[in-house]
């Protein structure tokens, strides 16, 4: 029975990834350097293009914000992991005596999210290539045109600087049993994927090593100790919007305490923000949940603009509206606003205390965003630590969660998929990048004498059992009372019999001259060096 073309198009890349991760494995510091420096500077040559084609493809999102995303995902991103070792001896410690060298993964899938085609292939190419890699995309139905031109480009820059061809390729014949295929493969070695929850299990059950993430539902807390609502209004806004809402880590609910919500309310007004009344935001739950609550996020309003998801819900706002604001009464199933809206929708829950502000984000983190990212624009340091309690791995502090969780505005590893950890379901919490895409060797020379270990190297023979048993016992502790009544009443007993001594007692360490540490390392890493 023949194939279906997805199910053989992802063994013929897993195998030709694979030819050219074994060619790539020897790459030194400086060819990795070179390498991924051309396709940083091709894709961020081609930023602009791919993010025209991957909103024309999609019909989801912002050009002009994609053509951002893919800047920040190569020379900006390739700046901020340069200091990451990824060749040859990446760590040591002459103390204990270790080295530790760093070996690639191998072959990687990765699956790619429609909401973020071409800023996620750039990434996962850019260091999967820095960590000596190859890697396959499996992209969304809905964006292979975008991705694989995406990939081409990455290839033939990585290609024209000295790189075996197919580091970076992605399939074109697309099916979710060709995904599944290319996963399962017996070249791949790893998986990356962003995107859906269900997408995230899917990668988890390939029955390969995976970093998988999934959605987000972040909050931005207002405390009254903030500094400057203006600014906060304008920052939850910008990230908001941002290509239409469809980033995971973009802000998707505004908690604010009662005593600045009035001032935070006109501050979101004055810059495009429309609060539905109740009528209107009935209308927007039918709209975004068509078939009721608990049920599947309509797709056609991902990465639509606030008057375009207005039109379609019925609703008059003025022109230049940025975002839609709705206020559900609670979070959960029963609150289907609450849930993790990939659009300009933006929630909004007013909190009479600090702790109920926690325990709304929480909450909200619990249905749909476990792990991810949330925010705080406060002064108040205690407020501070307190809210970073709630379950993300990720706080921001005084920034959108969208750029302080990327590592824009603030120091975090520059990433496009964020680990949720094992609340969320995945792996790391960390900001995934090309220190996961390796293993580590360790080389440990000795720091100690073996013979310390006091074990007798004696030839002995096996202990004989005791007359009438067919088997030694080891040296039991008594039983406790009640133990004892109980194995009694069981007409059980324990018999205990000490192992015959040796002949020959232990014998003593021979004594050692100091060992030189620091020198048997040093020499360990100037012959890994050298090789």
């Amino acid at each position: 029975m023949t194939e279906p073309a997805p199910v053989r198009q992802a063994a013929e890349l897993a195998l030709a990834a694979h030819e050219a991760a074994i060619r790539w494995a020897d790459a030194t510091q400086e060819d990795v350097d070179r390498v991924t420096q051309a396709m940083a500077q091709a894709g961020h040559d081609n930023a602009a293009r791919l993010a025209q084609m991957a909103w024309e493809e999609t019909g989801y999102g912002r050009a002009d914000h994609k053509t951002f995303k893919n800047i920040f995902t190569t020379l900006r991103y390739l700046d901020g992991i340069r200091h990451i070792p990824t060749v040859g001896v990446i760590a040591s410690d002459p103390a204990r005596g270790i080295v530790e060298i760093a070996e690639p993964v191998g072959v990687i899938a990765g699956l790619v999210p429609v909401t973020n085609p071409t800023a996620t292939t750039l990434f996962y190419g850019i260091a999967a290539v820095r960590a000596r890699n190859a890697i396959v995309n499996a992209p969304h139905p809905r964006a292979v045109r975008t991705i694989a031109e995406t990939a081409r480009v990455l290839d033939a820059a990585a290609t024209a600087a000295g790189a075996p061809p197919n580091l970076v390729t992605a399939m074109t014949e697309v099916s979710i049993e060709g995904t599944q295929a290319l996963m399962a493969h017996y070249r791949t070695d790893l998986v990356l994927a962003t995107g859906s929850r269900i997408m995230v299990l899917a990668a988890y059950s390939s029955g390969k090593p995976t970093y998988a993430v999934g959605p987000g539902n972040s909050p931005s807390y207002v405390h009254r100790s903030a500094k400057d609502l203006g600014e906060a209004a304008a920052g939850i806004l910008a990230s908001k919007t941002f290509d239409n809402g469809t980033a995971c880590a973009s802000e998707q609910a505004v908690i604010v305490c009662q005593e600045a919500a009035g001032r935070l309310r006109v501050e979101l007004e004055q810059r495009g923000a429309y609060f539905a009344n109740a009528e209107e935001q009935e209308k927007l739950s039918k709209l975004l949940f068509p078939k009721g609550p608990g049920t599947a996020f309509n797709v056609e309003t991902v990465g639509q603009f606030a008057t375009r998801i207005a039109e379609m819900a019925g609703i008059s706002v003025p022109v230049g509206t940025r975002a839609l604001v709705v206020a559900p009464a609670g979070v959960g199933r029963d609150h289907t606003l609450s849930h993790e809206l990939l659009c300009p929708v933006l929630k909004w829950y007013t909190v009479p205390t600090l702790e109920e502000g926690v325990a709304t984000a929480t909450a909200l983190l619990k249905y749909g965003g476990d792990g991810h990212t949330a925010a705080i624009w406060a002064e108040d340091q205690t407020a501070i630590a307190r809210y970073a309690r709630v379950p993300a791995y990720r706080i921001c502090v005084n920034s959108p969660t969208l750029f302080g969780a990327m590592g824009f505005t603030t120091g975090f590893v520059p990433s496009f998929t964020l680990g949720t950890g094992t609340i969320g379901g995945t792996i790391s919490s960390d900001n995934i990048g090309p220190q996961h895409l390796i293993n580590r060797k360790r080389v440990g020379v000795a720091i100690r004498d073996w013979r310390e270990a006091g074990i007798s190297q004696d030839a002995v023979t096996a202990p004989q059992a005791a007359p009438g048993s067919s088997t030694a016992h080891l040296q039991l502790p008594p039983l406790p009372p009640e133990q004892a009544a109980l194995m009694g009443e069981t007409g059980l007993t324990v018999a205990a019999l000490t192992p015959p001594s040796s002949a020959h007692p232990p014998r003593a360490a021979a004594p050692s001259a100091p060992l030189d540490v620091k020198a048997i390392v040093r020499a360990a890493i100037e012959e890994v060096i050298s090789r």
